[in-house]
């Protein structure tokens, strides 16, 4: 229980503790008042401020004696004893700041200031196309090591007085002595390629300069022959102008902003059962150096030497049968020669040899020993020696330097320009400076892809691989790669989707009804000898449960001028049809007449792989590569009389015969390349 008193204060305090506070503060706060109000007034005049403002400037300005301050401090223990000595003495060991010093000052480089080196944007090539095409190479026969065999028969008379008969004139503008030196170098190219060189007048010429003389069976003669091959054409350009623009903003230096190119990279890839595609690989480039290290002749070049870089540009064999499509770029021919009479091809052409191409004696890789020189860039094939033995190298009359002069070497070897180029003097490193500058704003790219198979799709894409302009250079912005020795370009987009037909292809033509029966088709078949190159056509009749093509007399080509000929071909295409529809239909009956009307003829078609197509007559009659292979079988029979020459083997791009080589130009002006891909497959 809680105690009485403390209750009563408990209650005293709650009722009355809240004024007992107040009245003691306020009786505190009246004392302090009255306090404050009896105290005196401090009075504090102007002239006291300014005495005591002047005496505390007087002892701040007084001087006093270093030794005074110094003997304080060591009073007060606040600095080492005898410290000024110590530090006198520290004075003969101190470090000297100008050892340390920068050579040169520090400079911070501003974009495009100065001659600091940066590594130049390459751009990808464009306007890319891709043909197919199937003819007869004019080849050196080779044996089983792909080695050339010796012609000791009488071939090879035969050959020397053909090379001697060839003789071609050229009625460019040209001084007399110019004229003379031309036709002389053009003789013993076409005995080159004869595989006749002088090998008597090379012996004495060898002797004279203190040399071996070759071993005559690598002189040759060399046996040919004409031999069956499949290709696709990929053609496409390169913006110079753009890729100058490009080096000179990176190298600085106008005199050594000028590409170097060293090749043309080419990937391609196949499209697959399922339809889709595999994954990008490159053609097997030791085939094709075969089959261009070892053709006899070059066809006629129709795009300018100066547009066609030889690293750039594979050579056009010459052909024996059939026809070269889409390897010019329309655009780059001249238009003295487009505007031309009609299949007359530029012989006498003015862009002076840039058709001709020569066959040396030195050695190249792989066997052989002949090297073939090319006026033409595209006289050698890409990457300097081949299998076979075709060298680069060299100067043809009024042509460019070969790929071993036209673009540097690892080594450092001597190059050449082209004569009369603009651009090719002064300024640069000698190093920098040893390749051919093209000044061109537009520069061809052709590639030849001799690997491929028939009835398969492809697509290809190509990039561009330069020598790489700041090797070993140390003039140039960090991260700029300094040791590779070329750079690869960007990829170009893929080509459109190209097929080549199969061997023996058949192509809806129209309805053809018969007395028999009311649901032929008449196709054109197409055939295609892998012996000889030629390819001929017929056209045959099939229904429901037949056979496309039979065996039976066809005209046959010559191009020995000895006129088209008629031999019994097997065009069995072994495709069997197992539907059709199209032919004649009449209009429903309402009362008035009824009229007939056409319905394209299309054929369902089992092919020997099993897989089942529909030939469709409205594609295929306006398929570019069936077009492209009729027109070249009508135009071989038209030419059968008189020998297939150089110049009459390549289609003139935009006039004569089919004309496809118009189309070489890529996408915005360019052909499909589907040939062979107007069937539908049945998935």
């Amino acid at each position: 229980m809680a105690n009485a008193s403390v209750e009563k204060l408990k209650a005293l305090g709650l009722r009355h503790g809240e004024k007992a506070v107040v009245g003691l503060t306020a009786a505190i706060c009246f004392a302090f008042i009255a306090m404050a109000i009896a105290k005196p007034t401090i009075e504090i005049k102007p002239e006291q401020l300014s005495a005591d403002a002047s005496s505390a400037s007087s002892n701040l300005s007084r001087p006093q004696p270093q030794a005074d301050i110094l003997a304080k401090l060591e009073n007060e223990g606040l600095i080492e004893p005898k410290l000024v000595k110590l530090v006198d003495s520290r004075l003969k060991d101190s470090i000297k700041p100008d050892i340390y010093k920068a050579k040169l000052d520090w400079v911070t480089p501003e974009p495009g200031a100065g001659l600091i080196r940066d590594q130049p944007e390459l751009i990808a090539p464009t306007e890319l196309a891709a043909f197919p095409g199937r003819g007869g190479l004019a080849m050196f026969k080779l044996d089983e090591n792909n080695k050339r065999l010796l012609d000791t028969g009488a071939d090879a008379k035969k050959e020397k007085g053909r090379a001697k008969g060839s003789k071609k004139a050229n009625p460019r503008t040209e001084k007399p002595e110019d004229k003379k030196r031309r036709e002389s170098e053009e003789e013993k190219r076409k005995a080159a390629f004869a595989g006749k060189a002088d090998i008597e007048k090379d012996k004495e010429k060898a002797k004279a300069d203190g040399e071996e003389a070759a071993d005559p069976a690598s002189q040759g003669p060399w046996q040919e022959e004409t031999r069956g091959k499949r290709w696709v054409v990929i053609t496409g350009v390169i913006d110079n102008e753009q890729l100058k623009k490009n080096y000179l903003l990176a190298l600085k230096n106008p005199a050594i902003a000028y590409p170097n190119y060293v090749a043309a990279g080419v990937e391609r890839r196949q499209r697959q059962s399922d339809g889709s595609w595999t994954a990008w690989t490159s053609p097997d480039q030791d085939k094709n150096y075969l089959v261009l290290d070892n053709v006899t002749e070059l066809e006629t070049e129709y795009v300018p030497a100066t547009q066609r870089i030889e690293a750039l540009v594979d050579p056009i064999p010459f052909l024996k049968a059939g026809y070269w499509s889409g390897v010019h770029v329309a655009r780059l021919v001249p238009r003295d020669i487009l505007e031309g009479p009609k299949n007359q091809p530029p012989a006498n052409n003015p862009m002076g040899g840039m058709m001709s191409s020569e066959m040396g004696s030195k050695g190249g890789r792989g066997g052989g020993a002949s090297s073939m020189q090319g006026s033409s860039p595209g006289a050698m094939a890409p990457g300097g020696m081949a299998p076979g033995g075709m060298a680069s190298g060299g100067m043809a009359s009024g042509g460019m330097m070969g790929a071993g002069n036209s673009v540097q070497s690892e080594g450092g070897g001597k190059g050449g320009g082209m004569p009369g180029a603009p651009g090719m003097g002064g300024g640069g490193d000698a190093d920098e400076m040893n390749f051919t500058k093209v000044e061109e704003k537009v520069v061809m790219i052709r590639r030849l892809d001799f690997t491929v198979e028939p009835d398969v799709t492809y697509q290809y894409r190509v990039r561009i691989v330069v020598a790489n302009p700041n090797r070993g250079h140390t003039d140039v912005n960090p991260g700029v790669d300094t040791d590779s020795k070329n750079l690869n370009g960007p990829w170009s987009e893929p080509t459109d989707p190209v097929t080549l037909p199969a061997d023996v292809a058949a192509y809806a033509q129209a309805p053809q009804p018969t007395s028999r029966r009311d649901d032929i088709v008449r196709f054109q078949v197409i055939k295609w000898d892998n012996a000889s190159g030629e390819t001929l056509v017929k056209d045959d009749g099939a229904g429901p449960g037949e056979l496309i093509g039979d065996f039976g007399p066809t005209p046959v080509p010559s191009s020995e001028g000895k006129g088209q000929s008629s031999a019994s071909i097997d065009f069995n295409s072994r495709a069997i049809v197992l539907d059709s529809y199209g032919g004649a239909k009449r209009l429903p009956d309402i009362g008035v007449d009824r009229n007939q009307f056409i319905i394209p003829a299309m054929a369902m078609i089992i092919e020997p792989d099993g897989s089942v197509v529909i030939r469709d007559q409205a594609r295929d009659r306006s398929d570019e590569v069936r077009e492209d292979m009729e027109s070249n079988y009508n135009q071989a029979i038209a030419d059968s009389g008189k020998i297939r020459e150089k110049g009459k083997g390549s289609r003139m791009p935009g006039r004569g015969g089919s004309g496809r080589s118009s189309r070489g130009m890529g996408r915005g002006g360019s052909m499909s390349g589907g040939g062979g891909g107007s069937s539908q497959s049945m998935q």
